[in-house]
């Protein structure tokens, strides 16, 4: 049985969602952000790699598709994502692993969301950049 992944944003205290990310075609999750400190030897034989505590932040980029029926639906559906995630608001963004389970994120929005160029008919190409483990 294969599954569709959802985008959900939840959310800081996760009792409300806040809004389901439609059609995202592509992602660059996951990924390992583990934190560690190298101290070279100074004859330059080797060193020592301690690892960190806290996972580092790092930017998740979530390529996704609005539909609509016409121009205006197309408009109102930008106006309506760029005004319910507000940038630097705390959320958690949770994706489907089964259909069972999901991995969650801690992210907040720090940039413009990308619209690619385009008529806006039936169709706008868009990009979300969230930044992962910004808050706690």
């Amino acid at each position: 049985m294969s599954i569709v992944p959802d985008f959900v944003l939840w959310n800081s205290t996760e009792t409300g969602i806040i809004y389901q990310i439609p059609n995202v075609t592509r992602t660059n999750e996951p990924q390992d952000p583990g934190r560690f400190i190298e101290i070279e030897s100074l004859r330059g034989q080797g060193s020592i790699i301690i690892p960190g505590a806290d996972p580092a932040p790092w930017d998740l980029e979530l390529d996704f598709v609005l539909c609509g029926t016409d121009y205006e639906d197309i408009i109102d559906q930008i106006d309506e994502i760029e005004s319910t995630i507000v940038k630097n608001t705390k959320y958690v963004l949770k994706i489907d692993r089964t259909s069972t389970t999901t991995k969650d994120y801690k992210v907040k929005r720090l940039q413009p969301i990308i619209w690619e160029s385009s008529k806006r008919i039936s169709t706008q190409r868009g990009t979300l950049v969230l930044r992962v483990n910004s808050w706690s």
